[in-house]
């Protein structure tokens, strides 16, 4: 009984302060909201006041039909695992086919990167050049060229055809993992009926960039770590080292999982006193960066190197995090090649170059200490342009990857550039509040029953929030995190409409 104490006590450590923070922004998302101006080269994040009123009414129209729904047999059919997952599916294959969007920006670099590499050109390794400095690019870039060999260069449709796949993947692997944890067949139907509104994550389906694909193998972990903390089989922490490992590889922010699973793991030894099992926490970490280590070195051998370069060092991401990206103090926290710049300086030497980031990063701390209103200021504004935007950037990457593309038809421009955006953008925000709103219903109301997999659950979203508080921001970055709330949202919705999660339901299949 002390130990399953101390565990929980552990764990409220983060959930405690995950719960504030989703019910700050639930009121945050009603009263005001981020937004990205068109025709812009740099995404800069604006606020502006919402209309609280005609938030709350629309809300409340979607309230009373997700009840309908939720208390009619209609639930089970719309709600369906192959229903949500083709709806997923079908929708984001829909903007694909439409947008016809080009790798524009940091995939474009690595899409002429990938091409030189096929013609044995690795110019993008030397000193100062892209990959030289962003060496975390190297495993998006080997899946680009792996794409152009097999299907032919700047066959940018096959890698949204990934993207669409893994969207599919993403939605399927969260209705199960609903079941998983809350054994409730209402409340994982509930998540298949929330996920149709689930715009910003479908029309991310146009972005050649790694962030659909790594999350895709990242919920695919986060289902089998849940599987092992259940069932306490370790071939599920195998199957989950394997997947983040693959994730980690498209997308370095992945990691943030890895962690979260290590610690669930080790809380899970620690609770059945199996200290054996704290050698699985181990093995998760050290497999999840074998592909990292094996792809660099297959890289650095190709272009004749002894060693693949280590790039800038992490703690000037963590230095320009703390700083203005522009001069109206809009942008805190977003880049501002400040990491290229100070790398730069210093002659590519990263020991001289961690010596001035920690420098600047001192700076900064001993100006909010001297300044604690600006302080105060400045967090809330990253914190609100990353998690109160309820676009997360997916109308601006959309447009920016259209603009060098084939020429828009006339509904293309007025869903990116028309009337049509503002209605996209209307969904979205009034979608935006409301999955706040039932996530903090689930921590207020509907989280009655304690348990380590659904800890461990929140523990991915908490540090999504935590990492970009001290990393650079982007409401992009942020996505991935609002769409674990799915589950949640769901059971916070049925605790809602019951008063508490249904006892006694139908057990979910898992």
């Amino acid at each position: 009984m002390k130990q399953e104490k101390i565990v929980r006590v552990l764990t409220y450590f983060y959930m405690v302060p995950l719960a504030v923070m989703i019910i700050f922004n639930a009121v945050n998302s009603l009263l005001r909201t981020t937004y990205f101006e068109l025709y812009k080269d740099m995404e800069t994040a604006k606020y502006r006041w919402d209309n609280p009123l005609l938030v709350l009414i629309s809300s409340g129209v979607l309230l009373v039909l997700l009840y309908l729904i939720w208390k009619s047999d209609f639930r089970k059919k719309l709600g369906n695992l192959w229903v949500s997952v083709g709806f997923a599916g079908g929708l984001s294959l829909v903007f694909v086919l439409m947008f016809r969007c080009v790798a524009t920006c940091d995939s474009e670099f690595l899409s002429q990167i990938a091409i030189a590499f096929m013609e044995n050109n690795y110019a993008s390794l030397e000193p100062g050049e892209y990959l030289y400095n962003y060496s975390f690019q190297l495993g998006m870039t080997a899946l680009l060229e792996g794409i152009y060999r097999l299907f032919g260069v700047e066959q940018f449709l096959v890698f949204q055809i990934l993207n669409v796949i893994s969207i599919m993947v993403i939605i399927g692997l969260l209705h199960k993992i609903t079941g998983l944890l809350f054994e409730d067949e209402k409340v994982r139907q509930t998540e298949g009926v929330l996920s149709f509104g689930m715009l910003p994550l479908y029309l991310f389906a146009t972005f050649v960039y790694g962030d659909i694909i790594g999350w895709a193998f990242g919920v695919g972990a986060i289902y089998f770590v849940i599987l092992y903390l259940k069932k306490d089989k370790w071939q599920d922490v195998l199957w989950a080292s394997l997947l983040l490992m693959v994730g980690t590889l498209v997308k370095s922010n992945i990691n943030i999982l890895v962690v979260a699973a290590a610690i669930a793991i080790l809380l899970h030894a620690f609770w059945n006193k199996k200290y054996k099992a704290i050698l699985l926490a181990v093995v998760l970490v050290l497999l999840s960066q074998v592909g990292v280590k094996a792809v660099n070195g297959i890289y650095a051998n190709r272009a004749g190197l002894d060693a693949y370069p280590a790039g800038i060092p992490k703690i000037a991401w963590i230095a320009m995090s703390m700083q203005e990206a522009d001069e109206g103090g809009y942008a805190c926290g977003w880049y501002n090649a400040y990491n290229w710049n100070i790398y730069t300086e210093n002659n590519f030497d990263r020991d001289a170059t961690s010596a001035a980031c920690m420098e600047n990063l001192k700076a900064s701390l001993s100006n909010f200490m001297e300044d604690q209103g600006y302080a105060v200021e400045f967090f809330y504004k990253k914190f609100t342009s990353q998690w109160n935007a309820p676009t997360f950037q997916a109308m601006i990457t959309n447009e920016w990857a259209t603009r060098h593309a084939d020429p828009l038809s006339a509904f293309d421009e007025f869903l990116i550039y028309g009337f049509g955006r503002d209605i996209l953008y209307a969904v979205m925000n009034v979608y935006h509040f409301l999955m706040f709103l039932l996530a903090s219903a689930y921590f207020l109301i509907g989280k009655k029953k304690w348990s380590l997999p659904k800890a461990y659950f929140v523990l991915n979203i908490f540090g999504g929030f935590l990492f970009h508080m001290i990393w650079e921001a982007q409401s992009r970055y942020i996505l991935g995190y609002f769409v674990l709330m799915l589950p949640i949202a769901a059971a916070g919705l049925c605790a809602v409409f019951e008063k508490g999660i249904v006892k006694g339901g139908k057990k979910a299949e898992v």
